[in-house]
């Protein structure tokens, strides 16, 4: 037999216990990537939790969006016109207190170690694995 139709085993999706995230509360993200692709894929692996996402494809335009709180903002190194240094700069001195992932297909230490001093709080390679975000999700979580 099948679980009722409102109860918990029901209502969380297949990916959910796969990957044995389940998030208790709403949370929002933004997505910064010039890549579409890149874009697409963070999406996915957000939108697998229940993570309501957004996405930007520039830093520009990002910081147009900053007037929405998010629980989570991941926001590619290398971006064409602002690139992601520049953006969580900006993000900061605009008092975001959302936590803030860099991502970089670049050289991970050294792009790590950038992006915390432009004021991220960590640094994440792509392509991201899938359950890359899910201790950070969990740790949003339980706030």
């Amino acid at each position: 037999m099948g679980a009722e139709p409102d109860s918990p085993e029901r209502n969380e999706s297949s990916s959910d216990r796969w990957r044995g995230l389940v998030l208790r509360n709403r949370l929002t993200a933004l997505v910064v990537d010039k890549t579409t692709v890149c874009r697409l894929l963070v999406n996915c692996f957000l939108e697998s939790v229940g993570v309501e996402t957004k996405m930007a494809e520039s830093g520009q335009e990002a910081l147009e969006f900053i007037g929405e709180d998010y629980d989570l903002i991941l926001v590619d190194r290398y971006m064409n016109n602002m690139d992601g240094l520049e953006t969580i700069r900006r993000m900061r001195e605009r008092h975001v207190r959302s936590k803030i992932i860099g991502l970089t297909s670049g050289e991970i230490e050294i792009d790590r170690a950038a992006m915390i001093q432009a004021g991220a709080d960590d640094c994440l390679e792509k392509p991201l694995r899938a359950n890359a975000l899910d201790d950070i999700l969990a740790e949003i979580d339980r706030r």
